[in-house]
């Protein structure tokens, strides 16, 4: 058999089979680059809280505060620098309030700390001693919620001093709902069995009931976190070669798409919450569980004395109830004779204003308050205590077993605490914690610093500023140029506007304003112009910032031929030749 090959028709194969990449792109090239920046980055940035014991509600969590990260990347950013600012607070407080023993012999090597991690990990223990049994045990109690009823929880450190430095990632750790209550005598909101230590919690019970938080090393918590610094570290990797690579579009004279500096603003934006969230763990699926009777007694306490919050609109105007303490009149009870009842267990008990019921040694007097709307709106119709409902004709309010357990356990707290009804400083619990509980302008008495803003308000100018590179970008028509140039400087100034009111916000909060003098009608005057400036700006800011997204996708249609050349990175990037 033979083969014979025909010239006419046919062309020689190149032997030159290598091709340099294309020195062009589509534009379906660009919408993937810019979508896949922003989901894959932004979606990793978000490190949401832990949730009590519902591990199905971080995934909804996270996919809403992506939402938040797309549409409002600063608000994500304010709440991240929220949480750190939290965290460093944490930690001030840990130094003042903890003690450290001094370790007894070496440190750990590398190989040895890799091992101890491993086994934390794994979740086993294998103690190498018996103290160090003990130690492993106690945790493991405190992270099951195995705890006896005694007078001393499971998870208490019996010692003042700790075996294990407190760390930003601790602090974190607590931040973000780590430690949890024992409620499950007096349910938070009516349902919620275990309750949230908030920053504010934990800052009272770092002065006060030290000996409560668990000491654990910052080995497990690292390793129930699903990721660490080098994952974070080249996500952020990423985020800066598209950053360089839209640099070297604009250094070669090559036009970028509005697109293009849209997400560049969010990856700026992305990269901000990442430097905030560096030393915060990722997606733990469990809080440590404080059990015991003492922990059962601190969570009816802080339902007693704290202020009920509930989160709205991702903590843009979170809702701030009334104490249960401010209805109520509670005095050490002497003598029987100051009381008309006495709880002995009763399943409910009727008062009218100005009566009396003894409870653990402290007389609980019922004042004339009535119920505020706020309170019934955070407790809903889901068991909602007495002084969520609306009061009987005549004053009276009918208090059930929930109600009197909660006085009674409180009433142990409180004695244990020295009589304390009235903390120095606003204490805030919620149903379930949260981002949205981070508050820019938290409840009067509480430890904020309005010189927060004054570092948090140019960072958030900063991402703003990305979108100026659009200002003499090839749009479709003169309008929507004018259009995106207004929506830019919107973006850049409501910062400045959201921190001016918040101030005035905290000033309304912090003062109580005199109705019938000149100074006091000025101020309510101020405080009504600031909410209805404060709700305007979120309108324009909600407006300019969905512009800005739907400007960028129209532009796609209208891009000049320069748009889809692509730079030369070799110039800008370290290479080898």
């Amino acid at each position: 058999m033979s083969f014979s090959t025909s010239t006419g028709n046919s062309s020689t194969p190149d032997l030159e089979s290598w091709h340099s990449d294309p020195s062009f792109r589509g534009t379906w090239g660009i919408i993937a680059t810019c979508l896949s920046t922003l989901i894959i980055c932004v979606w990793s940035a978000i490190h949401v809280d832990i949730a009590p014991h519902h591990r199905n509600r971080s995934f909804f969590d996270k996919v809403w505060w992506l939402i938040v990260g797309l549409l409002a990347p600063d608000w994500l950013l304010l709440v991240a620098f929220r949480q750190l600012y939290w965290a460093w607070d944490l930690s001030y407080n840990a130094k003042k309030y903890f003690l450290v023993q001094e370790p007894a012999g070496p440190s750990l090597s590398w190989l040895q700390r890799l091992k101890k991690r491993a086994r934390l990990g794994a979740r086993q223990v294998v103690p190498s001693s018996w103290s160090e049994r003990r130690e492993e045990e106690r945790i493991l109690l405190a992270e099951t919620g195995y705890g006896a009823h005694t007078g001393m929880p499971s998870t208490a450190n019996t010692s003042n001093v700790r075996q294990n430095v407190w760390t930003m990632t601790h602090s974190y750790y607590a931040a973000m709902g780590g430690l949890v209550l024992d409620a499950s005598l007096t349910p938070v909101f009516g349902t919620e069995v275990r309750l949230v230590l908030s920053p504010t919690i934990l800052h009272f019970l770092m002065e006060r009931v030290p000996d409560i938080i668990p000491d654990f090393p910052i080995d497990r918590i690292q390793c129930w976190s699903r990721s660490d610094g080098l994952a974070k570290l080249l996500l952020v990797v990423q985020l800066l070669y598209f950053t360089i690579s839209c640099a070297a579009r604009l250094a070669q004279n090559l036009p970028l798409s509005l697109l293009e500096v849209w997400t560049l603003a969010h990856a700026l934006g992305a990269i901000l919450v990442y430097i905030a969230w560096w030393r915060k763990p990722l997606d733990i699926a469990e809080p440590t569980l404080l059990a015991g009777d003492r922990a059962r007694e601190l969570a009816a306490y802080f339902q007693v004395v704290g202020i009920p919050l509930w989160p709205r609109a991702a903590g843009v105007d979170n809702h701030y109830g009334t104490p249960e303490a401010n209805y109520l009149q509670i005095t050490p009870c002497r003598t029987m004779d100051d009381c008309a009842f006495l709880y002995k267990g009763q399943n409910s008990v009727t008062l009218y204003p100005g009566q009396t019921v003894q409870v653990e040694g402290y007389a609980f007097t019922l004042g004339a308050r009535i119920p505020d709307v706020i309170n019934s709106i955070i407790f809903g119709g889901a068991r909602p205590p007495w002084y969520a409902r609306e009061r009987n004709p005549d004053g009276s309010v009918v208090l059930g077993t929930g109600d009197l357990v909660r006085w009674q356990l409180a009433a142990r707290a409180a004695t244990r605490l020295g009589g304390l009804w009235q903390p120095p400083n606003a204490i805030i619990y919620t149903q379930s914690g949260g981002l949205e509980t981070f508050d820019v302008v938290p409840a009067s008495g509480s430890s904020f610093s309005p010189a927060l803003g004054t570092i948090v308000v140019p960072i958030m100018t900063v991402y703003a500023l990305p979108h100026f590179l659009g200002w003499n970008a090839a749009f479709p028509t003169p309008l929507e140029r004018t259009l995106w140039r207004f929506a830019s400087v919107m973006i850049a100034v409501l910062p400045t506007v959201f921190y001016v009111c918040f101030v005035f916000k905290l000033i309304g909060r912090r003062t109580k304003p005199f109705a019938y003098t000149i100074a006091g009608m000025l101020l309510r005057v101020v405080l009504i112009a600031t909410g209805a400036l404060f709700w305007t700006a979120i309108i324009l800011y909600i407006l300019a910032n969905g512009y800005l997204l739907v400007d960028s996708l129209k532009q796609l249609s209208h891009l000049p031929d320069d748009a889809f050349l692509l730079p030369d990175l070799s110039v800008y990037l370290p290479h080898f030749t």
